[in-house]
């Protein structure tokens, strides 16, 4: 293994045996179709493209999965979750190829007139995206631009004052630090996750990423995750499980909101 591809910290890195990152993007219109990218974090990490069923099935196919409504019913009451949903967004993604599917996940604005930030697969192989905000206002975009070396993307509206997140892209987050991530889970509407920054990794590629002890499912690719003042400090892109001291535990993949290199505008 590469010095690079180690934890930073290396009192876990042991502990670290057995894991699967999934993408958390759902594929609403061909549930049986996979395809896997490699990925090498810490002791031999594999990430793998999760695809899920369309909302309708969710009920049956899932019920015993929905453990991430439950600290969203505490969460939501909160005025920093109050304040932040209005800017995170529902994305739809029609695919062209072989196989006509549309992509749903998250997305975060940035700019009063639209700068939507999301992953990369989400809306890879989209011609045109559906962007669509608490408030039911609804855009239709052509101008998508992938960020070179992450799995990011911004997506362009001809909006005007749409609600807006801070970034605080000075600083990567602290291990130890706890923070807030507001999605769209299994067809749900801006759900919140809670919990502790746990690793730090770099993937095969280079990538910076970190991990995050919450539970979050499918349909949370591109969700924003944030400090206790509000501000962005990464981008949910992937989830798992880890296997530590020989007990399963649920982690959060983010890539670092200072991959943006983002200034704001005001």
């Amino acid at each position: 293994m590469h010095e690079d591809d180690q934890p930073q910290n290396e009192g876990e890195k042991e502990n670290i045996i057995d894991t699967e990152w999934d993408m958390l993007e759902e594929d609403e219109t061909e549930g049986d179709k996979r395809s896997k990218l490699p990925l090498k974090i810490g002791a031999g990490i594999i990430l793998l493209a999760f695809i899920a069923f369309s909302y309708a099935w969710l009920p049956l196919m899932w019920p015993p999965h929905l453990d991430f409504l439950k600290q969203d019913k505490i969460l939501s009451e909160e005025d920093l979750v109050r304040q932040c949903q209005p800017a995170v967004v529902n994305i739809q993604a029609p695919k062209t190829g072989g196989f006509a599917t549309t992509s749903q996940g998250t997305g975060f604005n940035l700019e009063p007139q639209g700068m939507i930030i999301t992953n990369r697969h989400v809306v890879e192989g989209a011609s045109s995206v559906e962007v669509t905000f608490s408030d039911e206002k609804q855009y239709f975009s052509q101008d998508i631009e992938m960020i070179d070396g992450y799995d990011l993307a911004v997506i362009r509206l001809n909006g005007n004052d749409r609600p807006s997140l801070p970034v605080a892209n000075d600083q990567i987050v602290e291990l130890g630090q706890t923070v807030t991530i507001i999605g769209n889970p299994r067809g749900f509407q801006r759900i919140s996750a809670r919990g502790e920054v746990k690793e730090y990794f770099k993937t095969e590629t280079g990538m910076l990423v970190f991990s995050i002890a919450a539970t979050i499912a499918p349909g949370s690719s591109g969700s924003p995750v944030l400090d206790e003042m509000g501000r962005l400090v990464g981008i949910i892109y992937a989830t798992g499980t880890v296997t530590v001291e020989g007990e399963g535990q649920n982690r959060a993949l983010a890539i670092p909101a200072t991959a943006l290199n983002y200034q704001s505008s005001n």
